[in-house]
């Protein structure tokens, strides 16, 4: 019988994709704008726990603001899966003009090269817009992404990923095929923002207590390659990529610490692009879903490790 639904949810998800596809780009948009506010209505516990983790975020924000970035961000998810969809079966030109590209000329040079490096980011505003360009731009392109529970599901949204030649990685232990990758020259991209409950590391994330993922600063020490700190909004109708920052790899003796701090450095970079842009951000993942588990787990950390946190976590 799961197998049955799974593959009825399926249906309805190529459904729906025939159908964004006839649409006009515009049309196409504001139809995926409207599905995230019915979602909103079909979800209402999920909506109210996004509001609380943004009035929890941001305490000083008035309840209408926090209405209004809870709405938009749950607008963006439709908008964003419809973008998604129409920017797939676009070639490669078409998928360009919809974007503006700013500061990539380090990561071009570095990925002609053939010298491996990572992008981070986090689910902000077409994050999926974002894969297609990079592998537009540049060669050997990975992405890490975790298997969705219904497989006819996953392998569709991942065969939209990979259609114009980037190399999908399991979120589940992806260590050792993403260091390989990176020893061939190849460009990872990995969003760093998800509650990942394999990670061993703690601290808070917009000041409460979550799990955080050591992968890229791991990556980063272990293969001694820069990370590339990117940014993604919109602007003047266009969906904006950026490269704010390039972070080399500590020179130093590998350990716990030295791990952590590179993590707490890679999280803040997240944590000021929601600031700038709180709506553009994926609010409806829960973000802290275990929350009073990581409190415990940070105070054991500091006890064992020696690693310290204060005032939101910075080290």
């Amino acid at each position: 019988m799961q197998n049955f639904n799974f593959y009825c949810q399926y249906l309805g998800l190529k459904a729906l994709i025939l159908l964004i596809r006839l649409m006009p780009w515009g049309i196409a948009l504001k139809f995926g704008e409207v599905l995230g506010r019915l979602i909103t209505l079909v979800m209402p516990k999920r909506f109210k726990r996004t509001k609380e983790d943004i009035k929890k975020a941001f305490p000083s924000k008035s309840q209408k603001e926090v209405d209004q970035i809870a709405l938009e961000s749950w607008r963006n998810i439709g908008r964003l899966s419809a973008e998604f969809v129409k920017a797939a079966y676009m070639d490669k030109e078409e998928i360009l003009s919809k974007v503006e590209i700013i500061g990539l000329e380090e990561v071009a040079e570095r990925n002609a090269a053939g010298k491996g490096c990572i992008l981070h980011l986090g689910h902000f505003t077409n994050w999926e817009i974002a894969g297609l360009v990079v592998s537009v731009l540049f060669k050997n392109v990975c992405f890490i992404a975790k298997p969705q529970t219904n497989p006819y599901v996953d392998k569709e949204v991942n065969r939209l990923r990979s259609i114009l030649g980037a190399r999908y990685i399991s979120a589940y232990n992806p260590f050792f095929s993403c260091f390989k990758a990176l020893k061939k020259g190849g460009l990872i991209s990995i969003l760093s923002d998800q509650s990942v409950h394999a990670s061993k590391l703690y601290m808070p994330f917009l000041g409460r207590a979550a799990e955080v993922a050591p992968l890229t600063a791991v990556l980063s020490i272990k293969a001694q390659v820069p990370v590339y700190a990117i940014r993604i909004y919109r602007r003047g109708g266009k969906i904006v990529f950026e490269k704010t920052e390039t972070i080399l790899p500590p020179q130093t003796e590998y350990s716990h610490k030295v791990v952590f701090d590179y993590t707490v450095l890679l999280k803040s970079k997240l944590e000021e692009f929601i600031r700038l842009a709180p709506e553009t951000w994926l609010w409806g993942h829960n973000r802290w879903k275990r929350e009073k588990d990581c409190i415990e787990a940070m105070k054991l950390q500091e006890k064992e490790s020696g690693v310290q946190t204060k005032n939101g976590g910075e080290a």
